[in-house]
């Protein structure tokens, strides 16, 4: 496996795309300082996934897109490609070749690809775990990372030690097992708390549960006991009822014949009332049609006047289109006066043009005669030119002789002026390093200070963190609270809807009723054709209470079917309520409180059921205002409060508590309430759900800004450590060059010597030169004399050309206003035609306006002539009404006599009637009593008499005692919670449901747990083995590097294996052992070197990119650098940003970074041998 190919596009200086292919081998990229080579090493980090700015030379990610120069304009994109070849399959993935893309905008988003699919930062570096490729691996090595090596600071070289000891992925695993611990720990801490809770609540509801059940069982013997008692007494009151039938027939057959003398009389009467009536309604007749007359001729006197109206506006319209025509006519004038002057300016231009035109030729034969007359003054000064070069080469000859002897003179100079210089450069380098001395403690300072800065950043971060842990966890929770609530409001809603689809509360002959599809005209029960406003729902459930489930029909023969299949299939009693039969019912009220219909919808189709059953009742706020309203009306008609207290007719009242009740209205109601929740609760929680995806966003970026400042924070600490060791070797160096300066006096002397004797020889050649001057000035004169004759020849060239070109551009000018001016013209003869078109409408609207004037005359003229008709008949009118009035006196007299007759035969009629009403209050006690019995039922049981009749069993002794003594057992178990069961069922689901997930939890954190000790323990065993076999390669490569000598890695905590610092222990050939700080920059670097080589032997990277490792090497230590790194080209492919010869020379491939264009680099390759050749050339 190797690195095949880069592909740069946006990245940094490499504005184009840039496409590297690397060959196998050792690859050196070379370049002056500034032309982009770092780039190539940065834009590789980047795309593994560097995140820190600072390790890509950057103040910001999106400084890494291509910025712009001053003549190209900023990118908003940069993408890089790094294409391994895969084919020894060292990478397990099915393809041969690996693609790694990462791409990034100016918005700071950022996306990662492998093989062209998107992918995740996670993804690339787990697919390159253990291979030493990576942001933590040693694939890629500069300057700054061997410092790092070297240092003190164990950290870089525990992490290459861990990826060449293959334990990175058993490190990573760690980390993640880490996180899913930290997770599931704090899952289990909130499945506590929601189990806990359950478990607080499951205990007493499941007492409630109990107790609910015992009250169900003294339910159902009460009913059996107080059912079969209300039976008993409706059987007496029956008997009552038909004895009081018989006494009001008699009553009924006397009225009869009193009512068929009244109507004769009433018949008679009638017919004379209907005779005064038409007499009256002929008088209103004549008098309407006379009215009706006097009102059109007011009409018509209104109409005329109108009619002048419009003459006086029309007449007006057409003095205001006079005064448009004449302003019109003074437009055009002006137009036309314009066109004139138009074409006046477009002759004078076109005059103008041709003019030019003869200009222009004159020019261009001007400029012929010049360009023959240059052609001949070329070919003389060439001549002349060629003899001068012959006398030039002479002199060059002698110069030449002359420029060696000088610039051996001038060497000698030179060296000792150089002599003088580097003493001076000697005594500025030694002020140099005073002053570099003072400011590496200046950075000191300044450093520490920014440790301290960053320090708080991170105290700050860590706060932050934990107040955004915290409101994670808040919002976890409540998620979770709604998220059981919202189960909870369903599961109930469901409940309540399925009660509903399967009609719960109905009678079974109901729901036989409802779905027998054989059964014709059924059409719905009352209940369901009723929609209750929300308050009011106890309030109409007990004013109907059994007549909920009356049946509507079509029609009332269909009652009889219906009724007959339920005797047949002995389902019970039914009501019925034919639609064709029943009539509304209503109540004039309008006092405190609402009528019962005001609080119902219904479909038109049910407006007579509906009335009927709720036209007479009120409802009010509370009893007090019931018993106020009761007693003000006398007891005349049906109360009831919100609450569902009942105030009959006749004074009873009914109320209290009742353990069953239908509850129709309140549950429909309720699905629609907790419908309504649920889509509230739904949104709430994907509230809450975006603010933890906020949070959780917040807390990665938080993590990201650690990590930054983290590694801010080492890089300080290794600065320090740089400033620290360059402050220790300025004060060497200045204790050096003190020393060199003694020396130079010496080789000063000796260099004067030799200065003297060139001096001489340089004299004799002079004097030679300088009569070959004359000669060559001479002819300079000459050919200087022609040239500038040529020269003069192409002045006046160029003026004309230049006078041409100017006429041509005026010629153009004048042609385009020419063109713009013919435009105006046609602009201007199209609003001519516009304004006669404007004058022509104009003449037309006041033809119009003529017209419709003689027609309103004509229109006055006809409705003064309707006038006067209309007055004559209404005078005619006049005459028949005397007429009509005198019969009209004629009639009342008789209608006074029989309405005396009428009144006797009343009062006979009125002693009957209070005979029956006697008889019908007596049957409507008994009816009241047995309605106070019906009323029971409903109330107490939801039944009706019909199906109290299923329950009649004769073999229950019904007895007060008994009936006392169950409901005081009843009223001592207290409330009741009846709900308790369900709840309990469910609570006892979700008990179960969290017991599951908490022992799973805990299940899962004992086997993270354990899986994270078998890493640690493989961990361990890996890195000890391979850190040995590291040793020893350190110390064999340290020897061949160093010509001797010997190297060591030190564990300092053999008890902490993985945790523990590593340090470096150096002993260079002829030396004895010392600290790291003691060594010379190239002996750090060589020790660093030799370390990557010893762990790069152990286990080879597919490819190393070495970025300058080699400039602090002198010659022979860059030598066998070389030779060591070439052995190892053979496992691992060297790719090598470099300016030193030796290690250019050892490369197979040379590639050059180039500026031709400032700001942007550009790539070339470069086998070495072909490099070699053109060097030969």
């Amino acid at each position: 496996m190797y690195l095949k190919a880069i592909e740069i596009r946006g990245f940094k200086s490499f504005m184009d795309k840039t496409v590297i292919n690397l060959p196998r081998g050792m690859i050196s990229i070379v370049g002056p300082n500034g032309s982009g080579k770092s780039n190539i090493l940065d834009a590789i980090r980047w795309v593994l996934g560097e995140q820190s700015v600072k390790s890509l030379r950057s103040e910001k990610m999106q400084d890494v897109i291509f910025a712009g120069t001053q003549s190209k304009s900023q990118l908003g994109m940069c993408e890089v490609s790094l294409i391994i070849d895969n084919e020894d399959r060292q990478i397990d993935i099915e393809y041969t070749e690996l693609a790694i893309k990462r791409k990034t905008y100016r918005n700071g988003e950022s996306q990662f690809f492998i093989n062209g699919k998107k992918c995740r930062l996670k993804d690339i570096r787990e697919l390159l775990l253990d291979t030493g490729i990576g942001k933590e691996g040693y694939s890629i090595i500069s300057q700054g990372k061997i410092d790092e090596i070297i240092s003190s600071n164990g950290y870089q070289k525990r992490v290459l030690l861990e990826e060449a000891s293959g334990i990175a992925k058993y490190r990573y695993k760690k980390e993640e097992g880490e996180k899913s611990l930290a997770i599931a720990s704090e899952n289990l801490e909130r499945i506590n708390d929601i189990y806990n809770e359950i478990e607080n609540q499951i205990k007493p509801l499941k007492i409630q549960k109990e107790k609910a059940q015992q009250y169900l069982e003294y339910k159902k013997e009460l009913q059996s006991q107080e059912i079969n008692k209300i039976l008993l007494s409706n059987e007496e009151y029956e008997n009552e009822l038909a004895n009081l039938s018989k006494d009001r027939e008699k009553l009924l057959e006397e009225d009869v014949k009193t009512k068929e003398d009244f109507q004769e009389i009433s018949d008679n009467l009638a017919k004379l009332k209907e005779e005064s009536e038409y007499i009256q309604r002929k008088k209103e007749e004549l008098y309407e049609k006379k009215s009706s007359l006097s009102d059109k001729i007011s009409q018509n006197k209104m109409q005329v006047s109108l009619k002048h109206e419009n003459i006086k506006s029309l007449e007006k319209n057409n003095d205001l289109i006079q005064e448009q025509l004449l302003q019109n006519k003074d437009e055009i004038a002006k137009i036309r006066t314009k066109i004139e002057n138009i074409n006046e300016s477009k002759q004078k231009i076109s005059d103008n043009i041709s003019y030019i035109q003869k200009e222009i030729s004159e020019k261009e034969e001007k400029e012929q005669v010049y360009k023959d007359k240059i052609q001949v003054q070329n070919r003389e000064v060439q001549a002349k030119e060629r003899k001068i070069k012959d006398v030039e080469s002479e002199i060059s000859k002698l110069s030449m002789r002359m420029e060696f002897v000088q610039n051996n003179i001038s060497a000698f100079e030179e060296k000792i002026g150089q002599y003088d210089e580097k003493n001076q450069e000697y005594s500025a380098k030694i002020k140099e390093l005073e002053d570099e001395i003072a400011k590496k403690e200046s950075q000191l300072l300044q450093k520490t200070d920014k440790i301290s800065k960053l320090k708080e950043k991170l105290k700050t971060n860590s706060e932050q963190r934990q107040n955004l842990d915290e409101e994670n966890s808040k919002i976890a929770k409540e998620i979770n609270q709604t998220s059981l609530n919202l189960k909870d409001i369903t599961a109930k809603t469901e409940m309540l809807e399925n009660f509903e689809n399967d009609m719960q509360g109905f009678s079974k002959n109901v729901k036989v009723l409802l779905k027998n599809k054989d059964l014709e005209g059924i059409d719905n029960v009352v209940a369901n054709v009723i929609t209750v406003k929300k308050g009011y729902e106890k309030a109409i459930e007990q004013l109907l209470y059994g007549r909920l489930e009356n049946v509507i029909i079509q029609r009332s023969i269909h009652a009889k079917k219906a009724i007959d299949y339920l005797k047949k299939e002995k389902l019970g009693r039914t009501t019925f309520l034919p639609l064709d039969v029943i009539k509304p019912s209503f109540l004039n009220y309008n006092d405190k409180g609402v009528k019962a219909i005001d609080v119902v919808s219904y479909d038109k189709k049910y407006e007579n059921i509906v009335s009927n059953l709720l036209g007479r009742y009120v409802i009010v706020d509370d009893m007090d205002t019931a018993l106020e309203i009761s007693a003000k009306y006398k007891h005349s008609f049906k109360i009831s409060t919100i609450s569902g207290d009942i105030f009959n007719i006749g004074g009873s009242i009914t109320g209290g508590f009742s353990a069953y009740s239908k509850e129709i209205f309140t549950r429909r109601n309720t699905i629609v309430q907790n419908k309504e929740e649920i889509s509230k609760m739904k949104e709430a929680l994907k509230k809450l759900n975006e603010s933890l995806e906020t949070i959780s966003g917040k807390i990665a970026d938080l993590n990201e800004e650690t990590a930054i400042l983290n590694e801010n924070l080492q890089d300080c600490n290794n600065e320090i450590n740089d400033y620290l060791r360059q402050k220790d070797s300025a004060i060497s160096k200045k204790e050096q060059i003190s020393n060199l300066m003694s020396s130079l006096s010496q080789e000063k002397d000796e260099i004067i010597s030799s200065n003297d004797k060139a001096l001489s020889s340089y004299e004799n050649d002079k004097i030679s030169r300088e009569n070959l001057q004359k000669d060559y000035e001479k002819l300079s004169d000459e050919f200087e004399k022609q040239r500038a004759s040529l020269e003069e020849s192409e002045i006046v060239l160029n003026e004309t050309s230049k006078l041409l070109h100017e006429k041509r551009i005026r010629h153009s000018v004048i042609e385009k206003e020419l063109v713009a001016i013919e435009n105006q013209l046609l602009e201007l003869e199209g609003t001519l035609q516009s304004n006669d078109e404007k004058s022509e409408n104009s003449n037309s609207k006041m033809i119009a306006n003529n017209q419709q004037i003689q027609k309103f005359h004509e229109l006055i003229k006809e409705l003064e002539n309707q006038s006067v008709l209309m007055g004559k008949e209404i005078e005619d009118l006049q005459s028949n009404f005397t007429k009509i009035g005198e019969g009209d006196v004629k009639n009342r007299e008789a209608i006074a006599k029989l309405s005396e007759d009428k009144e006797k035969i009343s009062k006979l009629q009125a002693e009957v009637q209070s005979k029956m009403m006697r008889a019908e209050t007596e049957e409507s006690k008994v009816r009241y009593k047995m309605q106070i019995l019906y009323e029971q039922l409903s109330e107490n049981y939801d039944m009706d008499m019909s199906v109290a009749l299923s329950y009649k069993d004769d073999m229950v002794k019904v007895s007060p005692s008994v009936i006392k003594k169950l409901k005081e057992d009843i009223a001592n178990l207290g409330n009741v919670n009846i709900d308790s069961i369900e709840e309990y069922k469910k609570i006892e689901e979700r008990y179960l449901l969290y017991k599951s997930q908490k022992e799973d939890l805990e299940d899962s954190i004992t086997k993270i747990s354990s899986i994270i000790k078998s890493l640690e323990k493989s961990m361990i065993h890996d890195f000890t083995e391979n850190f040995d076999i590291i040793n020893k390669n350190f110390d064999y490569i340290f020897k061949i590097l160093f010509g001797g000598g010997s190297a060591k890695l030190i564990i300092e905590d053999e008890s902490d294996i993985l945790g523990s610092n590593i340090e470096i222990s150096i002993q260079p050939p002829g030396k004895k052992l010392i600290g790291l700080a003691m060594l010379s920059g190239g002996e750090k670097a060589l020790s660093a070197i030799a370390l990557l080589f010893a762990i790069i032997a152990k286990k080879p990277v597919p490819f190393c990119i070495l970025d300058e490792i080699d400039a602090p090497l002198d010659d022979a230590n860059i030598y066998r650098y070389v030779t060591y790194l070439s052995t190892l080209s053979d496992t691992t492919q060297f790719v090598t940003i470099t300016h030193r010869r030796t290690t250019m020379e050892a490369s197979n491939y040379i590639y050059g970074v180039t500026m031709q264009e400032k700001g942007i680099s550009k790539v070339i390759s470069l086998k070495l041998e072909d490099a070699k050749g053109y060097v030969e050339d």
